[in-house]
């Protein structure tokens, strides 16, 4: 997995799925399970800053569970929402975004950075935080 540069933080609900426009992938949002975590990214500032931000959410709202480097420019904050309703997951993300974070994490299919991973440029995605 430390040679992977993505992952999909839910879990898949089938092998295969079918895309928007009815191809038939492993990659799909049809074939995506219930989410586990959203995945809060921020690319603008420093990392010193993204940090910040992430422990402003995980002293308010949820529990920050792993944070990953991405071997470029941001910071990736996974928090635990498995047993959220989607109503609060959706307060919580816009809570997120409201202070800079990336939208695009919203969607339960999303590729987010893999934790250890490595980007195709070589870089590794350290992860820098892990709860217990």
């Amino acid at each position: 997995l430390a040679k992977c540069q993505f992952i999909v933080p839910s879990p898949m609900s089938a092998r295969h799925g079918y895309t928007q426009t009815g191809k038939r992938s492993a990659h799909t949002l049809q074939n995506t399970g219930p989410r586990k975590y959203l995945v809060v990214e921020f690319d603008e500032g420093t990392h010193d800053d993204h940090a910040s931000l992430l422990s402003h959410l995980n002293s308010h709202i949820t529990q920050l569970v792993c944070a990953v480097m991405s071997g470029n420019k941001s910071l990736h904050g996974w928090f635990r929402v498995e047993n959220w309703d989607e109503e609060k997951q959706i307060s919580f993300f816009k809570r997120a975004t409201s202070i800079g974070a990336d939208p695009a994490t919203w969607t339960r299919s999303q590729f987010v950075r893999m934790p250890n991973g490595t980007r195709n440029n070589g870089a590794k995605q350290t992860t820098l935080y892990l709860s217990k």
